[in-house]
């Protein structure tokens, strides 16, 4: 006879080794190792809807106790504000009904609120300026990728250009790096319900029918945040631009995924091919500027309702 609680504790144990690997992973190889962070909290969410709340906390605390016991605090903290509570808030919120888009950014929300409050805390318990450290951490960064192709055999004029880019580039990430926290831990759930989407109907037929992107539309009302936010930017106090310019990347994160909704819209409508479908997400992750097209087009489809079909007049 086979224990229903032997099955559980056997999934969560299964659950809590394959998240520590990929989560082992991403640490040791922080390159090769993105995609395996990206899915690190896709166990615990797998676990939590296949088997239910049980399940996905005790893969959740399987892990951090492990990582907990091999030394180091700011590992299992990393886990913890990275993947740990991803995975346990995203399924959570999904099956009390909040849908997709709400139950992503409920649990996104709290991850960041809950980050920038250890962070604050931290800053006063240590006596420091976290922007100051900030700031020192990524221009340490961006020294050292200038020394490594000042090595390189670049000519002079070609060394101050790529020297000048790569400065503007970390104030920018500086000025933003809050945001950027905020879109990495959307992009991170989204990816993880997209797979859980895509093996629902053999591994986890129980679930709620999940919605579409197809179907993502932000609240029309959005638009005038985003209006606000960039007239924000142009203030000359420091502190309001800075909050203006975070705000437009992160409502420009919510019209790119509005973009990418009228874009598979139309890939559906017109069958468009595999080969160009794989052509497309190739240069989607490596060309930014499709990604701000996207957003735009995101932007626009506000008034121009683009997944729509035209009735043509007769």
């Amino acid at each position: 006879m086979r224990l229903p609680g032997r099955e559980l504790l056997f999934d969560a144990v299964k659950g809590g080794v394959l998240t520590l690997a990929l989560f082992l992973a991403y640490v040791t190889f922080p390159v090769i190792g993105l995609a395996a962070g990206i899915f690190t909290p896709f166990p615990a969410i797998f676990y939590y809807l296949k088997r239910g709340a049980v399940a996905g906390v005790l893969t959740f605390a399987i892990t951090l106790t492990v990582l907990m016991i091999m030394g180091d605090v700011s590992i299992p903290l990393f886990y913890l504000l990275q993947s740990g509570l991803t995975g346990i808030m995203l399924p959570y919120f999904y099956l009390q009904g909040k849908g997709t888009a709400r139950a992503i950014a409920y649990a996104v929300g709290i991850n960041f609120l809950l980050i920038v409050v250890l962070a604050l805390a931290y800053g006063f318990w240590a006596g420091i300026d976290l922007q100051e450290m900030l700031l020192k951490g990524i221009n340490s960064s961006t020294e050292q990728a200038v020394a490594l192709y000042g090595k390189q055999g670049l000519s002079p004029e070609d060394l101050e250009l790529f020297t000048q880019g790569i400065r503007q580039a970390g104030a920018l990430i500086a000025k933003v790096f809050p945001a950027l926290i905020l879109v990495s831990l959307g992009t991170i759930a989204a990816l993880n319900m997209a797979i859980i989407f895509r093996i629902r109907a053999k591994r986890l037929p129980g679930i709620p029918e999940p919605e579409l992107l197809l179907s993502f539309r932000n609240p029309d009302h959005l638009v005038w945040v985003v209006i606000a936010a960039g007239f924000a930017v142009l203030v000359p106090e420091p502190d309001v631009s800075r909050v203006g310019l975070n705000i437009l990347v992160v409502c420009g994160f919510t019209y790119f995924l509005q973009g990418l909704a009228v874009v598979l819209a139309f890939f559906k409508r017109v069958s468009v091919p595999s080969l160009a479908r794989i052509i497309f997400w190739l240069a989607l992750a490596f060309q930014p500027y499709l990604v701000l097209a996207i957003a735009i087009l995101g932007l626009f489809d506000i008034w121009g309702d683009f997944r729509v079909p035209k009735q043509k007049n007769l």
